[in-house]
């Protein structure tokens, strides 16, 4: 076989893959959608609270027109760039890419209804965990027809989504890892693959390594330097001489102290006595920091470091409920878990 056919059949082969790797995401896209995911992630929940929208019907109804308009509008603007930049170029859209932005446009629907039925279905705790593997997986839809760089990025981002809730990762930690992969995640990938050739296998390892490091650490960065939690400039006082007084306050809560859970529960099978309430008593000192008498978010665990209640550190959690009858009588069984999360790591 000659040079001149050797020459052919490699032209050949590189217009077939060519033809197999036809979608060629543009950079606006990378960096429309990395800066408005990592904006929502960030500030939809300084928008929609329970401070502006007490009942969670009107927040499910805010969330949802929130992302709705928000994604809906990057959406179409996001098609028209890429039109506008397909017709400076005297290009097609191709069939494939079209196809992969209607399937980007659907996981954008999911995590949109998802986020919604989560107010009325529970699960809130993992709905920054749903828009990184909703992520990952248009990346990896969008990747098997683009560059190989872009697939590898994508399963990373899956495989993120799945490690952080398996590893116990806060929920305030999930929200900002969220909003690092895409406020840096995404045009991170659109700067390496554009400026970067991924053809072979260990260059494409060692930079997926690196984009990684870049996504991952500076979250925890932030969450461990910038993010922690002020700690009052009070002296804690001792839970039987309080008494309210404007301004700052701590108070310490010492072990065996009892604590009353009362329970306010809307049913229309059970009615329930305005003062149920369920006996407890408190296993580790526990300071409280208030604000004119009124506990403010602040709290810390024996010597631990102050945390904030938003953070997600506390769990509480009804893992099962079992009716049974017993002595002529219907009983509830439940069973269900509070606990902190730093406890738990401090103890492994």
């Amino acid at each position: 076989m000659t040079i001149q056919n050797i020459d052919r059949l490699e032209a050949i082969h590189s217009m077939l893959a060519a033809g197999h790797r036809s979608v060629h995401l543009e950079k606006h896209s990378f960096f429309l959608w990395g800066l408005l995911g990592g904006v929502l992630c960030a500030g939809t929940q300084s928008v929609v609270n329970t401070e502006r929208f007490p009942d969670f019907h009107q927040q499910a109804l805010a969330l949802i027109t929130w992302l709705g308009f928000w994604l809906t509008s990057g959406g179409l603007l996001d098609y028209f760039l890429t039109k506008r930049a397909k017709r400076g170029r005297d290009e097609t859209l191709p069939f494939a890419q079209a196809q992969m932005t209607r399937a980007w446009w659907m996981l954008l629907c999911m995590g949109t209804l998802s986020s919604f039925a989560m107010y009325f279905y529970g699960g809130g705790a993992m709905i920054y965990v749903l828009w990184i593997v909703l992520l990952g997986l248009g990346l990896y839809l969008f990747g098997l027809f683009s560059q190989p760089l872009i697939e590898w990025i994508g399963l990373a981002i899956i495989l993120l989504g799945i490690v952080a809730p398996a590893t116990g990762l806060p929920f305030g930690m999930t929200r900002w890892l969220a909003a690092s992969c895409y406020a840096i995640g995404l045009p991170l990938a659109g700067w390496l693959a554009s400026r970067i050739d991924d053809t072979r296998l260990i260059p494409r390892g060692l930079i997926l390594v690196g984009w990684l490091v870049v996504v991952v650490e500076i979250p925890v960065f932030l969450a461990k330097t910038l993010l922690t939690t002020v700690a009052p400039t009070t002296l804690p006082i001792p839970l039987s001489n309080f008494h309210t007084v404007v301004g700052e306050q701590v108070v310490n809560i010492p072990v065996g102290t009892p604590v009353s859970l009362h329970l306010s529960l809307d049913s229309s099978l059970l009615a329930v006595p305005a003062d149920a309430s369920l006996s407890m008593t408190l296993t580790r000192p526990l300071d409280i920091a208030l604000k004119n008498g009124n506990p403010e978010g602040r709290y810390r665990l024996g010597g631990a470091k102050w945390a904030d209640i938003h953070e997600g550190l506390l769990m509480v959690r009804i893992e099962k409920l079992q009716p049974e009858i017993e002595n002529g009588m219907a009983i509830i069984q439940a069973h269900g878990t509070i606990d902190s999360r730093t406890q738990k790591n401090s103890e492994q």
